[in-house]
């Protein structure tokens, strides 16, 4: 069958999808992965085959400015609150309003492009990324099955059930829906209708361990997560045993230094006066040579597939590609998460599972740093909850393993077609 994965223009959101793209092409499928031109050769370099569509969207720069303006702490994209119990009707509302204003960004730049498509091509089954609707518009329009791929917890649909819940409490709000109001226009074009199975898929596939992530709105199918961090090679003094415990401070593949996300300079500080060695993923260009500590390396990008298996603790801003291949390993975490999408519901649930210690990341101190790396090399319970995270994950199936079950949900799914 015909296999199509949709992404907007992140490498880290490529690199997510990718794994379960193999998969698919190893079992014998057509698969491509359609995003914006910027995403071609970063597609290709993960040897799947890219469509472009659409026109380039500075995504980076434009979460990059939003960050630096104290835009992704508002109210509106503080997702600390998820329930209908704990939110009020203009919270909820603000949130959708905001949300659609914000991802139609990415999806105007793509849809009406892809829908042409997938028109021509025909895929099966369509794949997309989480926040990429523009997936599930097509999807609908060529007849495809379609299903979310989740790489975070699923606070959107959480709070698309409380904006349900809450819109249903009062009879004069029946008629607002911004979400489905944006996304019915483009189902119009093509003689569809809006319903919430654009927003939630059919089904999710779900990246997560199960004791991490929310409750879904639609069937989940877990799937183990790959460690993949794109091309890359291995340091050699990361296959050497480190002298001392070794902490990893990480600001993730799609941030750096200055992008908010992870107060470096004041994690620096807090660890520069124990004995371990600490190695900082960022350029050496980031960050004058005068304001690293001499207990720290500062490496630019390292796999971390590469590097969490020698450390004993890393701390990161709660991001998914650095706490999950920290979980994927075993490692325990210091998590410095903001107010900014699921970053704060993700630490509270690993720290509540025992594998990390979270606070808050725009108004953490050096001691509160400190203190909780200090508690997660010294006190055993961390390093044995993170284990038990591990074997969570490792137990989950692997991509190969659920490919056929995303063949017959495909069959299931799809319009009453033959599969090509």
């Amino acid at each position: 069958m015909r296999v199509l994965f949709v992404t907007l223009s992140e490498k880290s959101h490529v690199y997510a999808m990718a794994p379960l793209g193999w998969a698919m092409a190893a079992a014998g499928h057509e698969v491509r992965m359609a995003s914006n031109p910027a995403m071609a050769p970063v597609i290709a370099g993960t040897g799947l085959t890219a469509v472009s569509v659409g026109v380039d969207h500075p995504m980076h720069d434009i979460v990059l400015e939003a960050q630096q303006n104290g835009m992704l702490e508002k109210d509106y994209a503080a997702w600390t609150e998820i329930s209908s119990e704990a939110l009020s009707w203009d919270e909820v509302l603000l949130k959708s309003t905001e949300e659609r204003m914000g991802l139609d960004v990415y999806s105007n730049s793509m849809v009406h492009e892809l829908v042409e498509f997938c028109l021509s091509w025909r895929p099966d089954l369509v794949v997309w990324d989480l926040l990429t609707f523009a997936g599930a518009v097509a999807a609908r329009v060529c007849g495809a099955a379609h299903a979310r791929l989740l790489w975070a917890a699923d606070v959107y649909s959480t709070t698309r059930a409380a904006f349900l819940d809450l819109r249903a409490q009062d009879p004069a709000r029946a008629g607002t829906d911004p979400l489905g109001e944006w996304l019915g226009g483009y189902l119009d074009r093509y003689g569809h209708e809006f319903d919430d199975e654009i927003l939630n898929g059919q089904w999710s596939i779900d990246l997560l361990p199960a004791s991490i992530q929310l409750p879904l709105p639609v069937p989940r199918v877990p799937v183990r997560y790959t460690p993949y961090n794109g091309p890359s090679i291995a340091p050699d003094w990361v296959l050497r045993p480190p002298e001392k415990p070794r902490v990893c401070l990480t600001p993730g593949v799609s941030f750096g230094v200055d992008s908010g996300y992870l107060p470096v300079r004041t994690v620096l500080d807090s660890l520069a006066d124990l004995d371990v060695e600490v190695v900082a993923t960022f350029g050496p260009d980031e960050l004058p040579a005068s304001e690293v500590p001499p207990n720290t390396r500062v490496t630019g990008f390292v796999p971390l597939h590469t590097l969490l298996p020698s450390c004993s603790v890393t701390v990161n801003h709660a991001g998914y590609g650095s706490w999950i291949t920290a979980a994927y390993y075993g490692v325990p975490q210091f998590l410095l998460p903001i107010r900014y999408g699921d970053l704060m519901p993700v630490a509270r649930n690993l720290e509540s599972a025992g594998a990390a210690l979270y606070a808050d990341g725009a108004t953490a101190d050096a001691q509160q740093v400190r203190d909780g790396v200090l508690r997660l090399l010294s006190e055993p319970s961390f390093a044995a909850d993170a284990g038990a995270l591990r074997a969570e994950i490792m137990s989950t199936p692997s991509a190969a393993e659920i490919v056929p079950h995303l063949e017959r949900l495909t069959i299931t799914h799809r319009s009453n077609r033959s599969l090509v």
